[in-house]
């Protein structure tokens, strides 16, 4: 697999996954209320990252109900009743065939190149009826909708280092673009999906996020510290607007 691009800088990764949950738990707490997830159904959390997915799960499901959640990082993950807690490569071990009503995975596969023998293992860990649920970014269209020229040119340069740096890892940077396509090609069944391009205000979760991602591979970005530290004024300033990347999510039965 490739190298996870903020798993090596020795800064935390909470205030990232703070951001990530900020922007996008409500969304996804939503997704898979509609497919019915209730108590008693076993599920799977891949890259349980902070967790709070894993932990509304388990609430959910709870008391028959239980969350098995993994992640090569297990160090913000808490075991609980119904809760199992697996260090976990996903793209390198083993998972359980035939063993969860619902998977689910954020912005995990976007970062493997083997991305597509993922899915199938994702996939093969459903049982007969299962819901497996991904979300992922399509990085392309982010762009400034409100900023000076040359903050915007700023902006633009720190987005384009960091795809860069993405691309290099092995990141599919418009995996999101083509994921409801991926999951029909893996014979999954009513496959839908969503996508949201939103408008980032400075100091909103989205640009936190912009700005704990930038935070994690500074020593990478080609920005002197007056220009990174302007980058983070940017994110913070309510007269910086930029539209997001796409939030792609689809999901697919078994």
């Amino acid at each position: 697999m490739g190298t996870y691009l903020f798993g090596d800088s020795g800064e935390s990764l909470d205030p990232k996954f703070d951001a990530l949950s900020s922007l996008l738990d409500a969304g996804t707490f939503a997704r898979v209320e509609q497919l019915g997830v209730s108590g008693g159904w076993r599920c799977l959390e891949v890259g349980g990252g902070g967790g709070s997915v894993a932990n509304w799960l388990a609430d959910v499901v709870a008391p028959a109900g239980h969350v098995t959640v993994t992640d090569i990082d297990v160090t913000r993950l808490e075991e609980r009743d119904n809760v199992t807690v697996l260090e976990h490569d996903v793209a390198s071990n083993i998972l359980p065939g035939n063993a969860f009503d619902l998977v689910h995975a954020r912005l995990v596969l976007f970062y493997l190149p083997a991305r597509d023998l993922v899915l199938r293992k994702l996939r093969d860990a459903l049982r007969p009826g299962g819901w497996l649920v991904l979300e992922e970014f399509d990085c392309l269209p982010l762009e400034v909708l409100s900023a000076a020229p040359d903050d915007a040119k700023l902006i633009m340069r720190v987005k384009n280092a960091l795809l860069t740096l993405l691309d290099q890892a092995g990141a599919e940077l418009a995996w999101g673009a083509r994921v409801e396509r991926a999951l029909r090609d893996a014979g999954l069944h009513d496959v839908s999906g969503s996508r949201d391009v939103q408008e980032w205000e400075g100091g909103s979760a989205g640009c936190r996020l912009l700005a704990e991602t930038a935070r994690l591979v500074r020593k990478k970005l080609p920005l002197s510290d007056e220009e990174f530290d302007r980058y983070l004024e940017l994110m913070a300033s309510p007269e910086t607007v930029v539209s997001s990347y796409a939030i792609c999510s689809a999901q697919g039965r078994r």
